[in-house]
Order: structure tokens, then C-alpha cells, then sequence
């Protein structure tokens, strides 16, 4: 698992490269721009949490927001896809893009859930932890 600090500045790099492509959209720009919208409020929201320094230490955490990387990787293919300027293939991709682009929203909604969940557990340790005193919270039986 990778540091989560690194992989919040992975996904803020993502999502400002992101933002430069859809300003040359050539096709399907509600779609990229509505991407961006979302890209760029979760990275701000990332951030800020970063700053907290309370990411660290959380393979949970580690994993959800590396597979948020991974499908904003995917993203950002698919906006750079839809700079592409040959009328006729773009023509005939267009509808196939814009399903894909669809796919990938749902995609970031549903691993930014998953990652709010994983900061809301670990959130939740480091809690109970320091309401235990410092020491590990008792297991339930």
C-alpha cells in the first residue's frame, strides 16, 4: 500500500492535468467538465484533510484512495480522448466516449464514497483509541 499523503498529491496532479484537457474538449464537454467539477472539489477536500496530518497510518484508507487514483487515471484518458479532432472518428466515438465518461463518474462517486468510509473508520480509531487513554480500543467479543 502506498502513503496516503503521496496518493492525495497524486490525485490533486490528476485532477489539475484534469482541468487543463477539458479546456480543449473537442466533444462531450459536459461530461468532462462536470468530471472536472467533481475531480477538483474532492481534491480540495483532500487536501485540507492531508493538512490534518490525520492520513497516515490507514491501509484502509491507503487502498481506497489508490483505487480513486486508478479511476482518475481512467478519467483523465478518457478527456484527453475527447480532445480528438478527425470529425469522422469522432463522430462514430462520440456516443461510445460519452458512455465511458458516464461510467467513470459513477466510478469516482462510488471509490470517493469508499474513501470517506475509510476516513470515517479510521477517524473513529483514532478516537476511541485517545478516549482509551492512548492505548488500543478493547475488542469486542
Amino acid at each position: 500500500m502506498a502513503d496516503p499523503v503521496a496518493t492525495v498529491e497524486k490525485i490533486v496532479k490528476i485532477g489539475l492535468k484534469i482541468k487543463e484537457a477539458v479546456n480543449r474538449v473537442r466533444h462531450n464537454e459536459e461530461d468532462c467538465r462536470e468530471i472536472t467539477r467533481r475531480v477538483l472539489r474532492f481534491s480540495a477536500i483532500l487536501s485540507q484533510l492531508q493538512q490534518t496530518g490525520m492520513m497516515s497510518g490507514s491501509p484502509a484508507m491507503s487502498g481506497a484512495l489508490e483505487d480513486l487514483e486508478e479511476t482518475l487515471e481512467q478519467a483523465l484518458k478518457l478527456v484527453a480522448a475527447c480532445q480528438e479532432r478527425t470529425t469522422v472518428r469522432r463522430l462514430i466515438a462520440a456516443g461510445d466516449l460519452s458512455k465511458q465518461l458516464r461510467r467513470v463518474k459513477d466510478d469516482i462517486l462510488n471509490k470517493v464514497m469508499l474513501a470517506s468510509f475509510a476516513i470515517n473508520a479510521h477517524t473513529t480509531i483514532v478516537l476511541l483509541t485517545i478516549q482509551a487513554g492512548g492505548q488500543a480500543p478493547p475488542r469486542q467479543p
